[in-house]
């Protein structure tokens, strides 16, 4: 990732499977996964103030950390442009050694849709899983208890909420991001990055990201906590555009508030 500012340094992520959170709770699955998903959430290297690094979210920092005595809330939400496409919201409350967490997707709702909702109310358990379609908008709301001692729902939750709710995956485009200064965001100690390849070449940008689009644009802020290097509050735009010259709008935002 190339920057317009001293001491910035990101890691490149491996892709890995992504972890579908439902399955996770229907399944009741206790094997570990086959990906490296799990280690891949977890913070990989000492803190350096003020150093950025696009691929870890505080999330995940103070979810695998000691638990802490302040009480605190995630929010992260992907918003698509194309409604046939799942819109995410994750609001996830941490406390002590146990999370709640709603995951909700909404997409425009299809004839297979309307079918599996009808028969999966047969046997789904409504405090776990709701499944409604409203004005042929379907959405499906997940929610789960996990508790740090139960390793495999813990683990769950983490990769669900980092790797399926933030923007973790564009940073591996390496996108020009520079230093703007130190700024106060929710009580945290953070340092705010821009985030913009607007003014890039094809050249500069990712020759493997570009193989099946016309071009691609990610632009936004990222605010990094100091003491923890991971972001702690973002929002960013993926803006890709198709060889057949369709538009594909993808914004994530997320933050993290004490109780």
């Amino acid at each position: 990732m190339r920057s317009t500012a001293s001491g910035f340094r990101c890691l490149t992520l491996a892709p890995a499977a992504f972890v579908v959170f439902s399955v996770l709770i229907l399944s009741g699955c206790t094997s570990k996964p086959k990906s490296t998903a799990s280690e891949e959430a977890k913070p990989t290297r000492a803190a350096q103030p003020g150093d950025f690094d696009g691929g870890t979210y505080c999330a995940q920092t103070f979810m695998q950390g000691p638990a802490s005595a302040q009480a605190m809330h995630f929010s992260n939400k992907i918003t698509e442009s194309d409604p046939t496409l799942k819109s995410k919201d994750f609001q996830a409350d941490l406390s002590g050694d146990t999370l709640d967490l709603v995951h909700r997707d909404t997409w425009l709702a299809t004839d297979e849709d309307r079918k599996f909702f009808e028969e999966s109310s047969k046997f789904t358990d409504p405090k776990i899983v709701q499944r409604t379609i409203n004005n042929g908008v379907a959405e499906e709301k997940i929610m789960n208890h996990a508790t740090r001692s139960d390793e495999v729902s813990w683990r769950g939750v983490v990769v669900s909420v980092t790797q399926g709710g933030t923007p973790w995956a564009l940073f591996i485009y390496k996108p020009t991001v520079s230093r703007v200064g130190d700024e106060t965001v929710n009580g945290f100690d953070t340092v705010k990055y821009a985030v913009d390849t607007t003014h890039e070449s094809a050249a500069d940008k990712s020759a493997s990201t570009l193989r099946n689009l016309a071009d691609y644009n990610i632009t936004g802020t990222a605010w990094v906590l100091k003491t923890a290097n991971c972001v702690l509050q973002y929002d960013i735009t993926d803006e890709k555009t198709g060889t057949d010259g369709k538009i594909r709008k993808t914004h994530y935002e997320g933050t993290v508030t004490k109780k």
